[in-house]
Formats: C-alpha cells, sequence, structure tokens
C-alpha cells in the first residue's frame, strides 16, 4: 500500500512539474513553491529532469520564484537545500559540457537573496545537516564554475566556512568529504605567489595582477611598453612555498612563464613585422581601415561575432581584376590572410589589440575588400571599437605575426581555469617518496603474476596475440605502472618504451572500468602510440583519436569519422534546448547588427553632448550651464544678424572661447566658473568629454557583444552534446596535449582516471598539468630526461641559461631529479652496438645490447657504420635567418660543402641499395636546414618533420603550400625530432658523422 501510495503521489509530482516548466501552472504560494522543489528532487534522472528544467519555456523562471518566496529558515531546510544537493551530481555536470548546471546557479544565485539568506542560515547555525550538506554542495559548484559566473563572493564565503567549528570538523562524513573538496580549490584558487623581498605580482602595467586568473592572455600595449621586469618566481622559491599553498603558487609560476614564453616570441614576430629586426618572410601590413560592422554569421550558421572592416588598401595583385578573379585568387591562396591566423590592430604604431582573421572570401572579393577579425579579450573589444570610432583610417593598421597562438592559448586557458591540482601530493613532494600511495586501479593479482613470471612468455596473462618476456627492468617498469599512482618509465633509445606504454593500456583497460587518456606532445607521436595499443589488442571501437593529421590507419579512429557511425539521436529536451539556444542566439544576433550600425553611424552633435553632459556624475551642471534657455512666452530669441537661437548656441559660443552672449546678463553666479574657463581649458573638457560620449556608446555595442557570444557559447555545448556523449562512451581516448586543453570541457565529461604521456620528457610540465582533472588518480609517464628537453622560445627562461627558472624543464625531469622514484629500461633493440657504444659512453653506461642487434650485415660499401668525417671548411652566418631556440644566438649558420657532402653521401648509400625510405639527414641548425633542401632537391625530394616545416615557412624560406606536399621518403630534420632509420647522415656544420 505504502509502495502506490508513493507512485501515486511521484505521478502528481511529475504531472506538476510538467505543468509548472510548461507555463500552464504559476508558482504563486509557498506551498506552491514546496510542491515544485520536490517535484523536481522526487525524479530519479536527474540529467533528464535538469535538461526538461532548462528547455523549458518557464523552467528556470519557476526555480528563481520558488527559491526566492520563502527564505526562512525552515523552508530552506526542508525544501531549497534539497535542491542543491539534488543537482550536485556528475551527470548533470556533463550535460551540453556543464552549461546546464551553470544556468542553474545562476538562477540559484542571481539576483542573492537566497543566496544571502542561505549563507546567513549558516552563519546562525541554524541549517540542518542535510541543510548544511546542500550549501557544501553549491559551494563545491560555485567554487568549480568560471569566476565570472555570478556576482557574489563565493570564495570569501567558502574560506569562512572552513573556519574552526565549519564543515572540516562536521560529524557527517560526507559533508567532510565535500570540505576538503572545497578547501582543494580555495587553495588551488588562492591569488598571487609569495613576494620576493619588495617584489610582487601586480601594478606593473594594466594587464598586471596579483592574481593569474585576472590576466589577459594577449598583451596590452601598455604591457609591451612596460620596462620592469614580470613577476615569475625560479623553481627553487616554488618547491620552498608551505605545503598547503604550494598549488596555488605553481600554477600561478607556470602560468606567468609560459606565457612569457609566448610573449617573447610575439614581440620577435612584431619586431620583424614593423621591421625593427631582420626578417626574410615579409608580414603582410593592411591599411585604410575603416569600421563596417559586426558579423555573428547567418541563420544557418552562426559564428563568433567578428569586427568587419573594410580596407581601401589596394591588396596587391589585385590591382584591376573583377570581383569573380579576386574570389577565384582567395580561393586559390588559402595561406593569404590565413583563417584563424594572428594579427594585431595598430593604431598610430601603438598596439590595439589583437585579432585572429574570420575568412571570408566573398567578403574579401568585394571592392573595397571586407576583412573579418575577432578581437581577443572583452578590454581589447572596448579599445578597438574606439580606436576605429576616434582615430583615423591612415593611422589603423592590421598586421600579420607567425606567433603560434593556437599552441599557448588552450594551455593557458586551461591553467587560468584550474580549480585543482589532482596528485599533488606526488606532484610537488607534499609527502615523502615512502609514503607515495597505491594506484586504486591496481590489478594486485596480475602484478604479483607478471613478477612472478619474469623472464617467461606472459602471453597468455595478458591475453595479448603474440609471444611477450620481460627482462628485468621492463617487468619492474610493467609492476610500478600498473601499481602506483604516479609512476615513470625511462626509456632509454631504442629500448621499446612505447611497447611497455602500451601493454599497460591494454592491462589497464581490461582490469579496470575506467577511461584511459593517452597524451603526446606530436600527432606523429600520437599515431604511433596508438598503432601500438591496436596492435597489442585494444579493440578499435573503444578507441578515439581527438585532433588532425592523423595517418591512414589511425584516421578511423577520428572524431568525425566516430560521429558519422554513432548513431546519435537527440531527445526532445535536446532538440528544445538547441532551439531555445539557437532562437537566443538568433535575437541577439539581430541586435548585435543595430547597435553595430548605429555605432558606425554615431556622430557627436553639440546638442547630443549636452544630452550626454545631462547624465554625467561629475560634469552635469555643464550641462545646465551651456543649454540655451527654453522659450516660453511663444518668441524666438535671436543673435546678430537677427538669426534664430539653437539649443547649441551657448555650447558653441563656450567651445569657441567666447562669453554667452546675448545671456551674458543671465549668467548666474553658479555657472560663472565655468564661463570663466579658458579657451584650452574649455577644449580639453571637450576632448574628454567626446571620449566619455563614444566610450558610453562603445559600452553599450561591448556589452551586446558580450551577451551574444555567451549565448553562442551556450549553443555551441548543446550541439556539441553529440560529440561529449562519443567521448563519453571511449575507454581508450588519444590526443596531443594541445587537443586536451582544447577538449578539456568534453574530456571531464569522459572522467579519465588513468592518464598515459608518452614522450614525457619532450612536454612542458604545463600541458601535463592541464591534461588532470578532478578525476585523475592514476598517472604514467614514459619518457627520458637525458634525450631532448621540451622547446621554448625564450632563451632567458632555459635550464641552460641558469637563472633557475627551468621552464624548459618538463615534469618528467623535475621528479627524477627530486629523487621521485622511476624505472629505467635496460636493453636496447634498434642499435647495432658499434652505434649504442657511443651513446653508452656519453649517457648510458649501464645499456644492454639485445642478442638481435649482434651480428647484422655490414653497411655496404663502407668500411664501418660509424663514420668521422673532419674538414676544414668553416662555416658561414646565415643573415636575416635566427634559431630561435639555439640559446639566444642571433643568427644561424650554414656551409656549402658540408651540403655538398651529404647529397653525394645519400646519392652513394642509394647505389649501395639503401633507397631514400632508410635514410634520415639530421642537422643541428636551420639554416644548413634550408640549404641542405636546395641541394638535396635536384635529385629527390625530401620529407621535412611538422616542426621544421612550420619554422622554414615562419622564416621565410619556404612557401607554405611546399610544407604539405607529398614528396618522396627522405626525412631531413634539424635534431630535436625523433626519427627511425636504418642510416642517419649527421650534418654539424663543423663535423659530419
Amino acid at each position: 500500500m505504502a509502495t502506490a501510495d508513493t507512485e501515486l503521489k511521484s505521478n502528481r509530482l511529475r504531472k506538476l512539474f510538467s505543468a509548472v516548466i510548461d507555463g500552464k501552472r504559476a508558482v504563486k504560494t509557498t506551498n506552491d513553491a514546496r510542491l515544485f522543489l520536490e517535484a523536481i528532487c522526487d525524479q530519479r534522472d536527474r540529467s533528464g529532469c535538469v535538461e526538461k528544467l532548462v528547455a523549458a519555456p518557464q523552467g528556470l523562471q519557476a526555480l528563481k520564484i520558488s527559491l526566492r518566496s520563502d527564505v526562512s529558515s525552515g523552508f530552506i531546510n526542508e525544501s531549497s537545500t534539497c535542491l542543491l544537493s539534488y543537482i550536485a551530481d556528475e551527470g548533470v555536470r556533463q550535460i551540453c559540457s556543464g552549461q546546464l548546471l551553470r544556468d542553474i546557479l545562476v538562477a540559484v544565485v542571481e539576483p542573492p537573496t537566497f543566496w544571502n539568506a542561505l549563507e546567513r542560515c549558516y552563519d546562525e547555525k541554524t541549517l540542518s545537516p542535510s541543510g548544511i550538506h546542500g550549501f557544501a554542495c553549491l559551494l563545491v559548484e560555485l567554487l568549480s564554475s568560471p569566476s565570472a559566473l555570478v556576482q557574489v563572493n563565493v570564495f570569501d564565503t567558502a574560506e569562512k566556512a572552513l573556519g574552526a567549528g565549519g564543515l572540516l570538523d562536521s560529524p557527517s562524513t560526507d559533508i567532510r568529504r565535500l570540505a576538503y573538496k572545497i578547501q582543494d580549490t580555495v587553495r588551488c584558487k588562492a591569488s598571487g605567489g609569495p613576494a620576493l623581498g619588495t617584489i610582487k605580482a601586480g601594478g606593473r602595467h594594466d594587464n598586471d595582477f596579483e592574481d593569474f586568473r585576472q590576466i589577459a592572455i594577449f598583451p596590452t600595449a601598455d604591457e609591451f611598453s612596460a620596462k620592469e621586469q614580470p613577476f615569475y618566481l625560479q623553481s627553487d622559491v616554488v618547491f620552498e612555498t608551505k605545503p598547503e599553498t604550494r598549488a596555488a603558487v605553481h600554477l600561478d609560476n607556470q602560468f606567468r612563464l609560459l606565457r612569457e614564453d609566448m610573449l617573447a616570441e610575439l614581440r620577435n614576430d612584431l619586431q620583424i613585422a614593423a621591421g625593427s629586426k631582420p626578417g626574410r618572410r615579409v608580414s603582410l601590413r593592411l591599411s585604410g581601415l575603416v569600421l563596417h560592422g559586426v558579423d555573428c554569421g547567418n541563420d544557418q550558421r552562426r559564428k563568433p561575432a567578428s569586427i568587419a572592416l573594410r580596407c581601401y588598401q589596394e591588396l596587391p595583385k589585385l590591382s584591376g581584376k573583377t570581383q569573380d578573379q579576386r574570389k577565384k585568387y582567395y580561393a586559390d591562396k588559402k595561406t593569404f590572410l590565413k583563417h584563424m591566423s594572428l594579427g594585431c590592430l595598430l593604431c598610430s604604431n601603438e598596439i590595439v589589440a589583437f585579432m585572429t582573421v574570420d575568412r571570408n572570401e566573398d567578403l574579401l572579393a568585394e571592392d573595397p575588400p571586407i576583412i573579418l577579425l575577432q578581437v581577443l579579450g572583452t578590454s581589447a573589444l572596448m579599445k578597438t571599437l574606439m580606436s576605429l570610432k576616434l582615430a583615423h583610417q591612415q593611422q589603423l593598421e592590421f598586421v600579420q605575426v607567425d606567433t603560434p597562438f593556437f599552441a599557448y592559448e588552450p594551455i593557458l586557458r586551461c591553467l587560468q581555469e584550474k580549480t585543482s591540482l589532482p596528485l599533488s601530493n606526488e606532484l610537488l613532494g607534499l609527502v615523502e617518496s615512502t609514503q607515495l600511495a597505491s594506484s586504486p586501479f591496481a590489478p594486485e593479482d596480475i602484478v604479483a603474476k607478471v613478477k612472478q613470471y619474469e623472464g617467461r612468455n606472459l602471453r597468455k596473462l595478458l591475453k595479448i596475440s603474440k609471444d611477450v618476456t620481460l627482462d628485468h627492468s621492463q617487468t619492474e617498469s610493467l609492476v610500478a605502472g600498473l601499481s602506483q599512482n604516479v609512476s615513470l618509465v625511462q626509456g632509454p633509445p631504442g629500448t621499446g618504451k612505447s611497447f611497455i606504454g602500451a601493454i599497460l593500456a591494454k592491462v589497464l583497460h581490461e582490469t579496470s572500468r575506467e577511461t584511459i587518456l593517452v597524451l603526446c606532445y606530436t600527432n606523429h607521436a600520437l599515431d604511433q602510440f596508438l598503432e601500438d595499443i591496436l596492435d597489442i589488442g585494444v579493440p578499435d571501437e573503444q578507441m578515439l583519436r581527438l585532433g588532425s593529421k592523423s595517418k591512414p590507419r589511425t584516421k578511423a579512429l577520428g572524431l568525425h569519422e566516430q560521429s558519422a557511425n554513432h548513431g546519435y539521436r537527440r531527445s526532445p529536451q535536446s532538440w528544445n534546448l538547441l532551439n531555445k539556444y539557437s532562437a537566443m542566439a538568433d535575437g541577439l544576433s539581430i541586435e548585435v547588427q543595430k547597435k553595430a550600425s548605429s555605432f558606425q553611424r554615431l556622430r557627436m552633435s553639440n546638442e547630443g553632448l549636452l544630452e550626454y553632459l545631462q547624465f554625467s556624475d561629475n560634469d552635469s551642471d555643464f550641462s545646465y550651464a551651456l543649454s540655451t534657455p527654453e522659450s516660453h512666452d511663444g518668441m524666438v530669441k535671436v543673435g546678430k544678424k537677427g538669426k534664430a537661437v539653437g539649443s547649441s548656441y551657448l555650447m558653441d559660443r563656450w567651445l569657441q572661447g567666447l562669453n554667452a552672449g546675448i545671456f551674458q546678463n543671465t549668467v548666474g553666479k553658479d555657472c560663472e566658473r565655468i564661463w570663466s574657463m579658458d579657451k584650452a581649458a574649455r577644449s580639453a573638457c571637450y576632448q574628454r568629454w567626446s571620449r566619455d560620449f563614444f566610450l558610453e556608446q562603445a559600452g553599450i555595442l561591448q556589452n551586446v557583444i558580450h551577451d551574444y557570444e555567451e549565448s553562442y557559447t551556450q549553443l555551441g555545448n548543446a550541439r556539441d552534446q553529440k560529440n561529449a556523449e562519443i567521448i563519453a562512451r571511449k575507454r581508450v581516448i588519444g590526443c596531443t596535449t594541445t587537443a586536451a586543453a582544447k577538449y578539456a570541457k568534453e574530456l571531464l565529461n569522459a572522467r579519465p582516471g588513468i592518464i598515459i604521456v608518452e614522450e614525457a620528457g619532450e612536454i612542458l610540465e604545463s600541458h601535463v598539468l592541464t591534461a588532470l582533472s578532478s578525476n585523475t588518480k592514476h598517472l604514467v609517464m614514459i619518457g627520458d630526461h637525458q634525450q631532448l628537453r621540451p622547446k621554448i622560445n625564450n632563451y632567458a627562461l632555459t635550464i641552460e641559461k641558469g637563472d633557475g627558472y627551468d621552464l624548459n624543464k618538463s615534469l618528467f625531469e623535475r621528479l627524477v631529479m627530486q629523487d621521485y622514484p622511476h624505472t629505467t629500461l635496460a636493453k636496447q633493440h634498434r642499435m647495432r652496438p658499434e652505434i649504442s657504444n657511443l651513446v653508452k659512453r656519453l649517457m648510458y653506461p649501464n645499456l644492454q645490447d639485445d642478442a638481435k642487434t649482434l651480428n647484422r650485415p655490414h653497411l655496404r660499401g663502407f668500411q664501418s657504420p660509424v663514420v668521422f668525417f673532419n674538414h676544414k671548411y668553416p662555416e658561414v652566418q646565415a643573415n636575416n635567418l635566427a634559431d630561435r631556440r639555439d640559446n639566444g644566438s642571433k643568427v644561424s649558420r650554414e656551409n656549402i660543402f658540408e651540403a655538398e657532402m651529404v647529397l653525394k653521401t645519400v646519392r652513394y648509400l642509394a647505389q649501395q641499395g639503401y633507397g631514400t625510405d632508410k635514410q634520415v639527414v639530421l642537422t643541428p641548425y636551420l639554416g644548413q636546414l634550408r640549404l641542405l633542401l636546395d641541394h638535396l632537391r635536384a635529385d629527390i625530394d625530401p620529407v621535412l618533420n611538422d616542426l621544421d616545416s612550420f619554422d622554414l615557412v615562419r622564416a621565410g624560406l619556404m612557401p607554405p603550400a611546399s610544407a604539405d606536399v607529398a614528396k618522396r621518403p627522405l626525412r631531413i630534420s634539424t635534431i630535436g625530432t625523433s626519427c627511425h632509420s636504418s642510416t642517419h647522415i649527421l650534418d654539424s656544420v663543423a663535423t659530419a658523422v
């Protein structure tokens, strides 16, 4: 009977819920509010309930009214806080990348009537245990959301709630668990780092703040012109901070260092573009720019708002062309004003804002052309609008730069958004290495058998299709990777570290239910690792590859390909939500067009200025003093020559430095100060008012653009729900570290508990930290800190410079140097002993040669497999070309003699039967790389590594299109790229090997 009554009540509550959110029944009384909140919490499918609530016409409004209908402690304890606990659900967080939860949080907290009452009840200790649980749930969700989401001061409230007798001291285990999350987030979001004497963060310019989360990622003009040293800390100083603040300080410092590396490259590119620094590549500069409007796409395809500029400068090679010819030119020349390329708007050679190109070939083909630019940063948008309104078109220029911001911006943004640092005990040395925790996903039975069966075939145990026999070092590495929550596997060249990584992925996939995130730095390394995982037996239908530039075998794992075959269907609630956000975006787009058109036509008249002054906070008295008195007797006042006096008569005379004219005798004493000002003072006031007048109008346009951008983001999140669900269903997800930052919200839905990082010694620490989510409990890093370090552009921040900032020290190397336990693979399977002896002497004295490397055939045509060739032909400087990562070198180097010797050697090897697919040419200098390309092209087309192609294009030494052309496979690269081949020719300019 009780069950039947419960079901009956649930049915009635569901009907009430539907009636309220569809607008058929209003929430008028406290009892209505209680029933509506109960109806929400009664639904078992929390995700479905929230989706219906947000998508429905009256859902959020009814929620707002219900929470504020009664703010007494009794109603809050009985009904309101139950809702707060209800929405704190992992499934709810995952819908539309958390967008729906954020919509509900705004409804709960804004306006702050309910929030203030809830906070008061907690302070007065009138909340019940369930009420305190709901309060703690709300704090967790608000602290984990973007700081700009709500206006209430959540941070201070959270700190107060953690005080003596607060959440941490609760007798409830669930509440204490929430309190630990709150404490961890508060510590991670603590602003600033420790002061170094009198030096601290903040105050150097308009973009320097103590809290690094307030720093705009792209610099301002004041920042670029600032002379004072930016604030960042040496690595040792960070690890001397107190354990409770170390995570916050470390995230702060990683952000500042990485951003400074980006700024160093950006400064260099701008100097080259401005002609103040030599460089072979000519940067595109567009002048004669006039505001045309704001583009938000169309009804079929919405996109982020772009500023549309008419360019009255005649573009190269297009003079006298028809519109169709211009359109064909742009269609053929995709690299001209390339889509999403970075540039900078200058006003009289001063930086206004950084922007990316939103390429629209139809608009570019107009005469004059229209260029769409997406402004980076809210404050930068205001500066852009003001410059376009106040400056002459010839003062404005758009300059393209080559800085690869896409490699920085996602990482920097993720660092700012991080609210916690998982595994910080191990990663930040908060506990002794003897106290390291075991992984919660460790397959203890398999670990025990792997140890027991060392040296024996593990094919059956590991369920692998081929024989697998591990030596002692491989067994140690596999055991550590399976059992430790943070493990490091060092793999010298040829020791098979990727193979161990693939086995780890296979075993953890088979023995746990966790999602595994596989990270690499480059697409090439990612594809190789994913192929190893496929080969080891992980089913391809459970794998996914994020990002582009995949190999043919891994292409089927791509998100686009998976989407086409997924069979995803939206629910009615999902369609309602999508239509709601789409309608909001369409409406705001229309509003943006209206406001942009009004701003474009805006001119300041004296009448308009008087109206503005009437509402001025500081200068409203000028409006009274300079407004022409109205005639109330029907008479028309006239001035000289009988001309009627207009409404701006007094303003006109005041600006000319004259007196009040025919009203001179009626000027009151309260206006004498205004009329006694000299002409220069009056002119200064007018200039200030003019700027403020346009600033007010620009602010109106900026606000509506901001509203549109928020609506577009909501629409995008709703559209991307399909991808989010595909990602969440996969067990093994592979991506580069940059892609992991780009897809951060989607990956949060997948909740990867295990992360495997390949080539970890070559990845910046910040790239690994941003990939860690609150669900990460198992991290495996595979690499070699004795090989290549991560590449950065600012030599002043490198280990080699010796100033202690150590930005190019990977997380892998840092942990090894801090004596974190690690294993080392001892046997190499690639090099013949004559070559491995070289690396043994230099770095790996304990490296062993596998039996299969012995007794290999001699290299045909050579007396020895290792040849040193000495000569006396010195290198020369490669003018106008700098190796950016070569210890701050001003120029690169080249040697024609060695380039010719390499060409002859390649030809000779080919005559011995070694095709170009068996050869690799390495050189340490970008200048020599270009020289080798020129020499080798006579016989063959050399294949460049992706990073080297980018460097050559950016240096102006290679046309962009050439980087994508298919070529015969002779690989040529600067040293710093992993190449596997039977023959290497090393060109070091001074010495050839």
